[in-house]
């Protein structure tokens, strides 16, 4: 590496301690933003901080909040353990997600990165750091956080009044706001009625050079309403969905498709605000080995990286 390189791996990135569940943002990992700005890379954030990454503290959650967590998923994320958050064996297709009652309509949603942990005890850090096919150490290898490591992105998401997302208008302004141009997406493939577990993605041609098409395969699904602790006139949402996502884009040899296969799990925490004009909350984004991994057998179920982004929504239409 040039010793401009070198000086941006020597930045050093500190992870405050995990809150789950218990504060407002959920379970926030935090980093230095402004490292996160001078390095290029997402793999040169998480390389920077491979030899220096504090382990991470775990707040006392308070009786109240381990209640309603009650024995779903809300209590599988109040473990506050990131082993907790294993990949799904999937074998019957999940149903299609329905969000509450107050989630239903047009929300404008802010979003900003907060950190990232290496959970896992059986690969050190310069491993997992060294696999570029890992979710999330490229442009689009997580097709929803298109960037992971951008310190803010805005969006616009949309759930029509049966409590269904509409997909194609929120993965389309998700992925042009974290890439940072808007006519990224050419088309979108999802019928809901016939499938509602893959949608294919086809990119403007070379709008983006590590993307041509996504197909995204939803494998299992999870959610649950759960009285929040601190207001009982509200409410909180928790969800997750296993995902495998093959992305094609081209490759140095010609007339042959590069093809990057990659897991990965998104846990949301979406909690109701008094005013019902605002949402707060956190993503969870934990990255797995793909089964053709070399490191696979290592951690085959367990994840190798999860990421947190805090969540903010304002309300804009019913």
């Amino acid at each position: 590496p040039n010793p401009k390189q070198r000086a941006m791996r020597a930045t050093v990135i500190s992870l405050l301690p995990i809150i789950l569940l218990g504060a407002s943002s959920g379970w926030c990992l935090s980093s230095d933003r402004r490292a996160v700005q001078t390095l290029q890379s997402r793999r040169d954030v998480l390389a920077s901080s491979a030899a220096t990454l504090v382990s991470a503290s775990v707040c006392t959650m308070s009786p109240s909040v381990a209640v309603a967590a009650g024995g779903g998923l809300a209590a599988k994320l109040s473990q506050r353990d990131p082993a907790a958050l294993k990949n799904s064996i999937f074998n019957i297709p999940p149903a299609a997600q329905i969000y509450p009652d107050f989630m239903r309509g047009e929300w404008e949603v802010q979003e900003r990165f907060s950190g990232y942990i290496f959970p896992s005890t059986t690969i050190p850090k310069s491993k997992v750091i060294e696999d570029v096919q890992i979710p999330g150490f490229q442009k689009c290898s997580i097709a929803a956080i298109s960037d992971i490591g951008k310190e803010s992105t805005t969006y616009r998401m949309r759930i029509d009044d049966k409590g269904r997302d509409d997909r194609k208008y929120n993965l389309a302004n998700t992925i042009g706001a974290h890439l940072g141009y808007n006519d990224a997406v050419d088309s979108i493939d999802y019928d809901p009625s016939s499938n509602p577990n893959r949608i294919s993605v086809t990119f403007v041609p070379n709008r983006t050079r590590n993307a041509e098409r996504i197909e995204l395969f939803f494998n299992a699904r999870e959610s649950e309403v759960v009285p929040n602790p601190k207001d009982e006139t509200s409410k909180i949402f928790v969800a997750a969905e296993y995902q495998r996502q093959v992305t094609f884009s081209l490759s140095q040899e010609f007339g042959v498709a590069r093809q990057v296969v990659g897991n990965y799990a998104h846990f949301w925490t979406w909690r109701e605000q008094p005013d019902g004009k605002t949402l707060t909350g956190n993503v969870l984004t934990a990255a797995y080995l793909d089964p053709q991994d070399a490191l696979f057998f290592q951690e085959p179920a367990k994840p190798v990286v999860v990421y947190s982004h805090n969540l903010e929504a304002k309300r804009v239409a019913t």
